[in-house]
């Protein structure tokens, strides 16, 4: 009986740290799909902000100053979470935003006479708003390899 009690209190032991490691590990990967939720919802919120600030440009044909400040705001950590790449889209994104903001202050607000200057500026804030447009597509396909759910 005494053998059977000394058995069991040996196995005991190894018994206890496989069901610890069991438990250590599900508790690591329950941890790695809390992480990948949330770096995924920061994420989808940097790609929302830039389609919000597009949606803005193709509604109004303009921007104005303090949505691309919010922009910035809202993207500032997209370097970290997304990486160069995206990062310096979004940086091209808040320059032409400006250049567009930029060119309809000249062209509405600043009485420039009909002439070779202003359609210069018609043009440019022209081809600005092409450019918009066609980001839709773009920023989808930049975007979707960080927020691909298949991955």
């Amino acid at each position: 009986m005494k053998d059977i009690i000394t058995l069991l209190s040996a196995a005991l032991a190894p018994i206890t740290a496989v069901v610890a490691l069991g438990i250590a590990y599900r508790q690591y990967r329950l941890e790695h799909v809390k992480l990948r939720q949330t770096l995924y919802e920061r994420r989808l919120g940097i790609f929302n902000s830039a389609m919000e600030l597009l949606s803005h440009i193709m509604r109004d044909g303009d921007i104005k100053t303090g949505q691309l400040f919010k922009f910035l705001a809202e993207t500032t950590q997209s370097y970290f979470l997304l990486g160069e790449e995206i990062s310096d889209y979004l940086t091209e994104l808040y320059k032409k935003g400006v250049d567009l903001s930029t060119t309809n202050q000249r062209l509405h607000h600043s009485n420039l006479p009909v002439g070779e200057e202003r359609t210069r500026l018609a043009h440019e804030n022209g081809e600005l708003l092409k450019w918009f447009g066609d980001q839709f597509t773009v920023a989808r396909k930049k975007f979707a390899k960080h927020l691909a759910l298949d991955r």
